[in-house]
């Protein structure tokens, strides 16, 4: 558990540097870009982003997961993302004139003609983060990866003052990849020589045919709303539903990568060791949805001031479709590590079976729904969200031979807490006025108070949340002493 607590320290600090410039970065950048201007790139991503699950294919959770990782063995795996990753650079270059008239757009062809430059790229240090993900180094990944978001941001920003309109966000992309690539080498572990391999790749694809198209699958349902709203409405559709659930990743970035980071590499471990520990899962479940719950219904509350105050009064029309998003989120987090723990545990074709169930429900109900606008989408979204939720309810149950009584125990606790947490904010909505509210001001106070009030519950409700907060101060304190006295904390 030690070991878990740090790996989760530097993973947190990891994401919470990336986030605040990401954060930042995204501000920026919403005041010097179009709503079209997103759009265009963020229909563009789909494609790109679809390619890069081909290149990678599950290889790099075979990485992490494997429990007899030979030499022979990353070869292949090498030697697979190296194929995969330049086969599609090719095909994409190709495919980018029918994608762009397909969509009428000359800026989506330029768009993922640039982007094809990423996938010669990222296979030369994909398998050695892989790698050193799998050996818990957090510190180093720590260093990549922020590296890469300063880059990235940068020259975004650089560009887009430059006048580069979307195409800004492309030359960010591609900074960011360069550096993480560069650093990853840099941090790869000792004697790490990567060449290619062809004798234990039938071993490595036994995983992989199950990992990638559950990959693909999960990135064509929850991309669903992008590509089908760019056909069927505009691009100014695509950007606002993008940005409302941009809004909504917020919480993923500041609070889930960092944990999402450590779980697979951790969960494969304890598997490879022994089994996975049952009640810390439930002790994870408890502290997600203590967290999740109130973020998301103080967000739907304060939807309108966030968004006015965040990215200005050209984005208001997305309001409704983060509160209703916000619902569907509560749904997902309740349930998120299930899938990650059938992953950990080499279950890679329940996985996959369940993933392809629910990512085709998504795109048959944004399909129905798209017609009658953003609204509908989100009402969609968030119906399959709460089908998701029941799956991987059931799933979790069996997977741990828990039984539901102790899952009800953390989500009645849970929703006590959620109900009095989003007060304030309720308070703050019916008794101010739209104009002064949305000044900073007010926003600090409101969020203040909903801080205390929702620590001071996680220690009235006994939440584990609460010992870990002490523990954490405990650290802090001894460390401050340690470097006061000049000495170092044991």
């Amino acid at each position: 558990m030690a070991s878990f607590r740090v790996s989760l320290a530097y993973s947190y600090l990891n994401k919470y540097v990336t986030l605040v410039i990401h954060f930042g970065t995204s501000i920026v950048m919403a005041r010097l870009l179009t709503p079209a201007d997103i759009g265009i790139y963020t229909v563009a991503a789909v494609f790109v982003g679809l390619g890069h699950l081909l290149r990678e294919f599950g290889i790099n959770e075979y990485v992490v997961q494997e429990k007899d990782l030979t030499p022979n063995r990353i070869r292949a795996a090498f030697t697979l993302n190296l194929l995969f990753g330049w086969s599609i650079a090719l095909i994409l270059y190709f495919a980018r004139t029918p994608i762009g008239n397909f969509y009428n757009s000359e800026g989506i062809r330029e768009v993922i003609g640039l982007l094809c430059i990423n996938f010669l790229l990222v296979p030369i240090g994909a398998i050695t983060f892989a790698h050193i993900r799998r050996e818990m180094r957090f510190h180093h990944t720590m260093v990549i990866q922020v590296a890469s978001t300063v880059a990235s941001a940068v020259v975004g920003i650089l560009a887009a003052l430059a006048g580069e309109a979307y195409r800004s966000l492309v030359w960010s992309a591609i900074a960011g990849t360069l550096t993480s690539v560069i650093f990853t080498l840099v941090y790869r572990p000792p004697g790490m020589l990567l060449l290619p391999g062809f004798r234990e790749i039938p071993h490595v694809f036994a995983f992989c045919r199950y990992a990638g198209p559950r990959q693909l699958i999960t990135h064509a349902g929850q991309t669903a709303p992008d590509w089908i709203l760019g056909k069927l409405l505009d691009m100014s559709a695509v950007g606002l539903y993008s940005r409302a659930l941009g809004t909504i990743n917020i919480f993923n970035k500041a609070f889930l990568e960092g944990l999402w980071g450590v779980i697979l590499p951790h969960f494969s471990k304890q598997h490879r060791d022994e089994a996975i520990d049952k009640d810390q899962y439930l002790f994870l479940v408890d502290c997600i949805t203590a967290v999740a719950w109130p973020f998301f219904a103080t967000l739907a509350v304060l939807s309108e001031p966030v968004i006015r105050i965040l990215f200005g009064e050209q984005w208001l029309e997305s309001v409704p479709v983060l509160r209703i998003l916000c619902l569907g989120a509560m749904f997902v987090y309740t349930t998120v590590l299930v899938d990650q723990v059938l992953i950990s545990t080499g279950r890679i074709r329940s996985s996959f079976r369940i993933i392809l169930a629910i990512q085709v429900l998504m795109v048959i109900s944004v399909l129905i729904s798209a017609p009658y606008g953003l609204i509908w989408v989100a009402v969609a979204t968030a119906a399959v969200n709460l089908v998701q939720l029941c799956i991987y309810q059931i799933i979790g149950q069996r997977a741990f031979n828990i039984n539901f009584k102790a899952f009800a125990r953390i989500y009645i606790k849970n929703i006590m807490l959620t109900c009095a947490t989003a007060v304030p904010s309720l308070i703050a909505v019916l008794t101010l006025n739209s104009s002064p509210f949305v000044f900073f001001p007010h926003m600090v106070a409101v969020v203040a108070v909903t801080g205390l009030i929702w620590i001071g519950l996680i220690w009235l409700l006994k939440s584990p949340l609460s010992t870990e907060l002490i523990k954490m101060l405990s650290h802090i304190k001894t460390w401050r002493a340690a470097k006061v006295g000049g000495g170092s904390p044991r």
